[in-house]
């Protein structure tokens, strides 16, 4: 049996709800305050329970937090180079007690886990973006974040439950997992890539000399929150499997998701990326140029030099800095300027942007750049086509949830864009996210409510017009505005699907986690759909779910199976 590599901090940390106890622990969070995390604050959550982020067993603390600022190191020495916090408002902050559990969940009323407060401390997020980020500037996207979130920071260990059915549930290996794999296949030296864009023959050529020296490799990619023109996660995943099928020998390559979100720290998160991969059992971890930059924040070769100042029984794995690879015209093959004579006239260069261009404009990319079936798959993902072949994409379409609150409909209207997104553009129009930053100040008064959802149904078919399905999630009570909405799709053409969201309301009275139903019967909250408020079950949808009786998989299938039958979408693929 090989040795692995130790855990950063010497131990692996286990921070799960196990499945026996998930029903005690939900029973439990259930009478707890709650505190709302954000994408990024969910996917640290999901670091630290897993033991990805080993040796945290929290969300820091403030000589912790001050100490990485300052130092690139926990309070008692550990490198540790970002800190991983937990945001609260001044109104959250001051209900907080030393000693006390809170519930923490997402958007959407999900238990994601249970921390036990330690401290409730604040932070000057200036201070934090210069130290972090090296810069002030909001069009920094890390900085952007951070002066977007309060002040407040609560910490404190964590419980973390995570979600049945994540996305890429087949790729996300927990550390543990991926040890395991990796213990199976006798490795010792492990490679490990990371990577948030797809990988192009640079990248490949890149981790195939890895290889060269160690026993297997990791692709190991990051499906966190990231920029918005990055390509989606969805899509880099089909990449990458097309490109380990084809082009890397399955017995000597692994492919895992990382849940972390960019921050686009430059040399400091690829330190953390580093470290962080020590815990999945990886050994050496490829640092190439400004890895995890951004516009010229850092310099080229900073994201490799941070490593050099820390010793290497510190570190604890192996960087491997590599130069910018590129192909050469005049070389005919790939290389780096360590290796290149020729000026920089003669080298392939391609930016994001102008990859984006010449597919749009159904051109090819270069193969020296880019393995064909990759550049398909992004094709396929920007709506273009081949030049000289018709165009495959049919134009957007409208899917149209409706049910009453809590049953389901924006869980599965996630889970049907990860399904989606790889081959067409698709946007969400969520109730509660559209009454936020469209229709505030509306009310719950009939003509509200119609308002509302005329204004929903406006941008919806605004979307499908230009080629992208729109998927909204709202309750929409009424049948005559649901109608109307229909009526106007259809005399633009535009395909409109209603799927109705079915559930008994007993059943969404005990996965209310907010109890807002309970309060609504109790006469504590006016207005309340299902309850005081009046909701028109669609007669004759396309689509019914009984998603108190079947699973999300089972309900996705079915709408994945009704846009197959009627040429919308491709036949849903089993995962391998």
């Amino acid at each position: 049996m090989p040795s692995l590599v130790q855990p950063h901090g010497g131990t692996l940390i286990d921070r799960l709800v196990s499945p026996g106890e998930s029903d005690a622990f939900r029973a439990a969070a259930h009478a707890l305050p709650s505190l709302v995390l954000d994408a990024r604050e969910l996917a640290d959550l999901e670091l630290i329970g897993t033991g990805a982020a080993s040796p945290l067993t929290g969300f820091l603390g403030s000589a912790d937090y001050e100490s990485v600022l300052a130092r690139l190191r926990l309070a008692d020495g550990t490198v540790w180079p970002l800190p991983l916090t937990l945001a609260v408002s001044d109104e959250d902050a001051a209900t907080l007690e030393r000693g006390a559990p809170v519930a923490l969940r997402d958007g959407a009323g999900r238990l994601a886990g249970i921390l036990t407060v330690r401290e409730v401390h604040r932070r000057d997020p200036l201070a934090e973006a210069r130290a972090v980020y090296r810069t002030e500037e909001r069009a920094h996207p890390g900085v952007a974040y951070l002066l977007s979130r309060p002040v407040n920071l609560v910490a404190g260990e964590v419980r973390a439950l995570l979600p049945d059915a994540p996305p890429f549930a087949r790729h996300r290996l927990s550390p543990r997992e991926l040890r395991a794999r990796i213990a199976e296949r006798g490795w010792s030296r492990v490679a490990g890539f990371q990577t948030r864009n797809p990988i192009h023959r640079a990248h490949e050529h890149l981790t195939k000399l890895a290889l060269e020296f160690t026993d297997g490799l990791v692709i190991h990619p990051l499906v966190g929150e990231t920029k918005g023109d990055d390509v989606p996660a969805e899509v880099r995943f089909r990449a990458y499997e097309a490109l380990l099928e084809r082009y890397y020998p399955p017995d000597r390559t692994l492919l895992a998701a990382f849940p972390a979100a960019m921050r686009y720290a430059g040399p400091r998160e690829a330190l953390f990326h580093a470290l962080v991969r020590k815990n999945y059992g990886i050994t050496h971890f490829i640092v190439g140029r400004d890895h995890a930059g951004v516009g010229r924040y850092y310099g080229p070769l900073e994201a490799q030099e941070i490593f050099e100042q820390f010793t290497p029984g510190e570190l604890g794995i192996t960087p491997l800095r590599f130069d910018a690879t590129f192909f050469c015209r005049a070389c005919d093959m790939l290389a780096s300027p360590r290796t290149c004579p020729h000026p920089a006239s003669e080298r392939l260069d391609l930016s994001g942007s102008r990859v984006r261009e010449i597919l749009r404009a159904g051109g090819n990319l270069p193969s020296e750049f880019t393995r064909p079936e990759v550049a398909e798959i992004l094709r396929t993902h920007l709506g273009a086509t081949r030049k000289g072949r018709a165009p495959r994409r049919p134009g957007g379409f409208i899917l149209w949830f409706t049910g009453l609150s809590g049953a389901g409909k924006s869980t599965l209207a996630d889970r049907l864009r990860e399904a989606l997104s790889a081959e067409r553009a698709v946007e969400i129009l969520d109730g509660d996210e559209v009454r936020t930053h469209l229709s505030k100040g509306l009310g719950f008064s009939r003509e509200d409510r119609d308002t509302n959802i005329r204004r929903i149904g406006f941008v919806a078919r605004l979307l499908a017009r230009n080629g992208v399905v729109a998927i909204t999630a709202a309750i929409s009570p009424y049948a005559e505005t649901r109608a109307e909405m229909r009526r106007l799709a259809e005399e633009e053409g535009i395909p409109f699907i209603e799927i109705y969201a079915q559930a008994a309301l007993d059943s969404l009275i005990r996965r209310d986690v907010k109890g807002l139903y309970r309060k609504a019967l109790a006469g504590e909250i006016a207005h309340f759909t299902g309850v005081s408020d009046p909701y028109e079950p669609p007669a004759a949808p396309e689509v019914v779910l009984q998603t108190d009786r079947e699973e999300p998989e089972a309900s996705l299938a079915s709408i994945r199976g009704f846009l197959a039958e009627r040429g919308l979408a491709a036949a849903s693929r089993r995962a391998a």
